[in-house]
């Protein structure tokens, strides 16, 4: 008697994001051992990422949108009015504006050769702070436009700190990791932001906090009323004696924790999400919260599904040039490491229950800096800005991949022989969709090429959300199949989508094997 074929479904590939610390046939079905160029959707579904365009198109009055600027940083500032101005940065000038760019000179005695600017908003003015540099302040006070170094701005004080971190925060600038000096904090005067001397500005020396030997200041942040410090092994948190977490009251600023043995190693990885900050540690990317409440546990962080991977990709990596934005309107959190050609994309709508976000990879060429202004989240790039739009990487497509964990059937011992494989997907028709199946821990040895086609399908859940599809535009639902061949003990599936303009989303996989010998 024939024997019967025996079905695997993946119901929902890559729910629980990328797991390439435990690639054994044990791991859940919900982990993937590949998810390139994907995000996990608001359904739990495994879908493509959206690509970037460059929307510059002059700069300072001509046409032409391949500037060869190389834009490496970005920042929104709003004055007191009201009026929002995007300043973006290459390593040897700055540039106002999105669509048309505008040059615009600091007035400072420093050569401008390096640009890691960090910079922060504080009363109608936007500072720009580096280390080794004095300074930059622009303005729009007085209804005229200033850009200036802090030694040429008339209002400002001596004493100000040629620092590498900022950080405006609850009525002052607060700032750090100087040349010659790694271990104090400077901050200035209530609502002045360029007044280190006077009122109630001031330092604060945390080398005397510090229970393990010296440490550096790497960055700033401030969380539920409270000043964070992040060392590069130590975080130290500040606050003051009242519960108003509106101001801190610098007079009566208090030690409330020194969480050792885990700190920052890189300046640009730290975001605010509202609720928590993330940031990169030597081990791996971390939730400030989570840190707080578990630092008895220090190996434990939101990247532990990854965390080898970027362990690996830190080693090859300047750390000046570690980047990272988080996105409301999307939900992620984007960790580049540009030295591998890889961003680190961490979902921040749930954490799994071992309190790790789920995880993709992107491998395309990344930006050089981020910026979000509401729901866009833009790109520096080297043709000027662009922004996270569209379903292709500055008019080019590009590769979405998807590869299971390893399973067997729930038969160990037995080899299996696969007869077909299908998938429902749902996106806009005429993608390119191929399937692959793989056997014995070895590269897929089977692959079936399909075009998404338009023809029997339907709209998405077979009604229209609101009387509009769930996707825009005609996209509809494909379930697709193909006859297989190969066999083995140990089998893998996954797929390539060509993403040429439209999304493509995963919803099932699912693969029919016959049982072989017994081996």
């Amino acid at each position: 008697m024939a024997k019967p074929l025996i079905a695997s479904s993946i119901a929902a590939p890559a729910f629980f994001g990328l797991n390439t610390q435990e690639s054994g046939v044990t791991l859940q079905d919900g982990f993937a051992l590949k998810a390139d160029n994907s995000v996990i959707d608001k359904q739990g579904r495994l879908s493509a990422r959206k690509g970037w365009e460059t929307i510059s198109e002059s700069l300072d009055g001509t046409a032409g949108g391949n500037q060869d600027i190389n834009l490496i940083g970005m920042t929104n500032f709003i004055d007191i009015t009201g009026l929002a101005t995007q300043i973006n940065w290459s390593k040897t000038a700055f540039y106002k504006g999105t669509k048309d760019l505008t040059t615009i000179t600091p007035v400072t005695t420093d050569t401008l050769a390096d640009g890691n600017w960090q910079s922060a908003t504080l009363n109608d003015h936007q500072y720009f702070y580096q280390r080794g540099y004095i300074p930059l302040i622009y303005t729009n006070e007085g209804g005229s436009e200033a850009f200036e170094s802090y030694a040429a701005h008339t209002h400002a004080s001596e004493g100000y700190p040629s620092a590498n971190t900022v950080l405006a925060a609850y009525g002052r600038l607060w700032a750090a990791d100087t040349t010659a000096n790694k271990t104090t904090v400077y901050f200035t005067d209530v609502l002045d932001g360029h007044k280190f001397e006077g009122g109630t500005a001031g330092t604060l020396d945390i080398s005397s906090v510090l229970t393990q030997g010296m440490d550096e200041i790497v960055a700033l942040g401030a969380h539920n009323g409270f000043l964070i410090i992040f060392c590069k092994n130590n975080i130290i948190v500040y606050g003051d004696n009242d519960n108003f977490q509106g101001a801190i009251n610098t007079t009566a600023l208090t030690l409330v924790e020194v969480i050792e043995g885990v700190g920052c190693i890189a300046r640009d990885s730290v975001q605010n999400t509202g609720g928590d900050i993330l940031f990169l540690s030597n081990a791996g990317v971390r939730s400030l919260s989570r840190t707080i409440q578990e630092k008895s546990q220090p190996m434990r962080d939101v990247s532990k599904n990854v965390r080898d991977d970027v362990i690996l990709a830190l080693q090859l990596e300047n750390l000046n040039n570690v980047k990272s934005v988080y996105a409301p309107s999307d939900s992620f959190y984007l960790l580049t490491l540009p030295a591998t050609v890889q961003t680190f994309c961490f979902d921040t709508r749930t954490q799994l229950e071992d309190g790790s976000f789920r995880v993709t990879l992107w491998n395309s060429s990344p930006p050089k800096g981020y910026l979000t202004i509401g729901t866009k989240l833009f790109y520096a790039q080297v043709d000027g800005v662009a922004t996270y739009s569209s379903n292709l990487d500055n008019g080019l497509p590009y590769q979405m991949q998807y590869a299971s964990n390893y399973f067997d059937l729930g038969m160990t011992d037995v080899n299996k022989i696969v007869k077909r494989v299908s998938a429902t997907t749902v996106g806009i028709t005429g993608q390119t969709f191929a399937l692959q199946v793989g056997y014995d821990y070895e590269p897929a040895v089977f692959s079936q090429t399909f075009i998404l086609d338009a023809s029997a399908k339907k709209s998405e859940f077979d009604v229209s959300e609101f009387n509009l599809a769930s996707y825009a535009g005609g996209v509809l639902v494909n379930d697709i199949a193909a006859p297989a061949q190969g066999s083995g003990n140990i089998l893998q599936i996954g797929f390539t989508a060509q993403i040429n303009g439209n999304p493509v989303s995963l919803q099932r996989l699912t693969i029919y094997a016959k049982q072989g010998k017994v081996l």
